[in-house]
């Protein structure tokens, strides 16, 4: 019967879950800050080796190492502006990864680009915490094919193959520990907080991990045009059936009404017991009108064997094209579909009503 779902199967891009994870201990601004700010030092560091004697020469490569440096700045422009869609952050390390490799081969010195190959690990470290291995690898393979021209570069001009070793051991090292380290952490990290956002009786989520769970749904849509929906449910007489049956019968029917909940909502919804009889469902683009729906976990929860009904609000909106927007309109409509729900219990309860923003 628990209910763990609302998760993507496929389980890899970590990039909603963190986001929303940032914005909770408010540290989105903070890590904007260290992004572009470390973008704009490696573009401008790309820049000045074409006056270095060690940068590219030639008109062609010189080409290649500006374009690359304004490429990375105009990646980084989401981060400067507000916090990118998972979209837009994939296209950022995929430029990022492209305008290194491309600056790297330009240089004639090809023991500084093959030390350059370094900054690799920086985008690896960044795809590792925010999306998936997948992504990792891809940088990991551009960072090998480039390591394995400008080694032979270097060995072909010098002929010192310590010196390419060493630069091969220190450029490996941080390609292949910080990336996949930073995986590693992340992926723990998820799981904890998976782990400790479940209600230990219902196995629902709690009120912490419904809003970031809810947050990862909005996320996985793209807006405008989808429509979310805020569904609050309080049960009545409750407290009657505490007094007189007892909390382990009290126990058993939350049990048993998280489970018609779950079994009457969509695989994608997130249901969360965000207090002692009450429950809160976001989901987004729910087959079923939500009046219908509404109605269908009313008379679920009106058949079960136990002495408690439903008292229902449900209120629901378009998305916008903003996620800061989206959060703040999550938040409007658990307040109204709270409203609502209280409306129905003062109308007698065992019904449901709707509201509008």
């Amino acid at each position: 019967m628990l209910r763990w779902g609302a998760l993507p199967t496929r389980h890899a891009d970590q990039y909603d879950w963190i986001s929303i994870y940032l914005h909770d201990r408010g540290e989105q601004g903070l890590w904007r800050t260290l992004i572009s700010t470390s973008t704009l030092v490696l573009a401008a560091s790309t820049a000045l080796m074409i006056k270095s004697p060690q940068g590219p020469r030639g008109p062609v490569p010189i080409t290649v190492c500006v374009v690359a440096a304004a490429v990375a700045l105009a990646a980084a422009v989401p981060f400067l502006l507000h916090w990118p869609t998972r979209r837009q952050s994939l296209l950022f390390s995929f430029a990022s990864t492209v305008t290194i490799a491309a600056a790297a081969l330009s240089y004639s010195n090809a023991y500084v680009g093959l030390m350059g190959c370094a900054t690799f690990a920086v985008i690896g470290g960044f795809v590792a915490y925010f999306h998936t291995v997948r992504e990792v690898l891809a940088n990991g393979a551009v960072a090998a094919v480039c390591v394995v021209v400008l080694a032979w570069r270097l060995v072909a001009s010098t002929g010192d193959i310590y010196l390419t070793a060493a630069a091969l051991a220190i450029v490996a090292t941080l390609n292949v520990g910080l990336p996949f380290g930073l995986l590693s952490l992340a992926q723990t990290l998820r799981v904890d907080l998976r782990s400790s956002g479940r209600d230990p009786l219902t196995g629902l989520h709690n009120r912490r991990s419904f809003h970031q769970s809810a947050y990862e749904l909005i996320m996985r849509h793209d807006p405008p045009g989808s429509d979310l929906l805020v569904i609050v449910i309080d049960l009545d007489r409750f407290k009657k059936l505490n007094d007189a049956a007892g909390h382990a019968a009290g126990d058993a029917a939350l049990i048993r009404i998280s489970g018609a909940l779950a079994d009457n909502c969509g695989f994608s919804a997130i249901i969360g017991r965000s207090g002692g009889e009450e429950f809160v469902i976001a989901d987004v683009d729910h087959p079923d009108p939500r009046e219908v729906l509404a109605e269908r976990l009313r008379q679920a929860i009106a058949e079960l064997p136990i002495p408690v009904t439903a008292s229902i609000g449900t209120a629901s909106a378009s998305l916008d094209s903003g996620s800061h927007r989206n959060l703040r309109l999550l938040d409007d409509l658990i307040e109204a579909a709270d409203a609502a729900m209280y409306s129905a219990k003062r109308a007698g309860g065992n019904q449901v009503q709707h509201a509008s923003l």
